[in-house]
């Protein structure tokens, strides 16, 4: 019933876009936890906050209406296509976009990119849209709704769309129980990882196993390439103990800080932030340094302390994306 009056979308990401601001910095700005942002970004919000609201269009310099937009009950109201092939309504660009609650240039940024199937022409050379071009949007919509610096994740998740491209429905299914199952691995080490934060923050002894990796096994530990340890060492992020042959040697020590570092760089900050951070902590200035894995308390504790629960947040929404994914595609079988 409460359709008949229609409702409001958020529309928050194409602001984004045209003030070229991220997420990241965004939530910064407005001060809002990045968890709560990502669901105005995605139009999840169920019950959005007026205070959040202002603060946003405060930090982005925007008006109400360049955040959210009313959608009438008639525009609601057209017709919900069904998955047959060949069959069900066309769609404009404009359509399309209001379908999925997004600016009519993400549609034509996916496009732009790849990830949907030709698009058809009218006679006035309008694009067409059809039900297999909605789907693959949908998909485009939950890789995209979460920020994520992890390649290997985003491109298996692209994988889908690329299957779904030429509507090989099998093996599009094959690359979402992949990414599934690629989730629930980082997700185990994200855990363990804010097990070692924890242990490290409060200054206690690390568990020892007494194994020790050469460079190309640490890399691989951690699921980077060896230049990747090379930066951050280069970076000063790193002290590396090296062998009478200059071998680097990687032990407990050493892969639990690389975790740490790798974990930081999952959440965004960057390479000057991180060190800052690091000698923060490692000067032995850690008052306070409790793991909260929220928001710091005060702007003087360390900058990390937080990035455990947003790097656990984020794969919980990727994780509910990726689960979302599958079932559409399931769907299609």
């Amino acid at each position: 019933m409460a359709e008949q009056w229609g409702h409001f979308d958020m529309i928050l990401e194409s602001a984004m876009s045209r003030k070229g601001i991220d997420s990241g910095r965004l939530a910064q700005l407005a001060q809002v936890q990045r968890s709560q942002l990502q669901l105005y970004i995605t139009n999840e919000i169920k019950r959005p906050d007026l205070g959040v609201l202002a603060r946003i269009c405060t930090a982005l310099g925007c008006e109400i209406g360049e955040v959210m937009k009313y959608i009438p009950p008639e525009a609601h109201a057209k017709p919900r296509p069904l998955p047959q092939q060949g069959t069900g309504p066309l769609y404009t660009t404009g359509q399309i976009a209001q379908e999925l609650g997004v600016h009519p240039n993400t549609i034509r940024f996916y496009e732009k990119i790849g990830l949907l199937s030709p698009v058809e022409r009218s006679n006035n050379h309008y694009r067409q849209f059809t039900y297999r071009h909605l789907v693959q949007l949908r998909i485009c919509r939950l890789i995209f709704g979460t920020p994520y610096t992890n390649r290997t994740l985003r491109n298996t998740a692209f994988a889908v769309t690329t299957a779904l491209k030429s509507w090989d429905v099998p093996l599009a299914l094959t690359h979402a129980t992949a990414y599934q199952h690629l989730l629930e691995n980082e997700y185990a080490s994200a855990l363990e990882t804010a097990s070692l934060l924890k242990n490290w923050t409060e200054k206690r002894q690390l568990p020892s196993t007494g194994n020790v990796y050469n460079h190309k096994e640490a890399a691989s530990l951690l699921g980077v390439t060896p230049e990747v340890l090379r930066n951050w060492e280069r970076n000063g992020l790193i002290d590396i103990p090296r062998e009478h042959n200059q071998a680097r040697v990687y032990g407990d020590n050493e892969l639990a800080r690389l975790r740490i570092i790798y974990m930081l760089r999952q959440n965004h900050y960057s390479i000057a932030a991180i060190q800052r951070s690091l000698l923060f902590f490692d000067s032995g200035n850690s008052a306070g340094a409790v793991l909260a894995l929220n928001q710091p308390t005060a702007d003087s504790e360390i900058e990390f302390i937080s990035a455990g629960d947003h790097w656990l947040e984020t794969l919980g929404h990727l994780s509910i994306s990726a689960n979302k994914i599958k079932q559409i595609v399931m769907e299609l079988q």
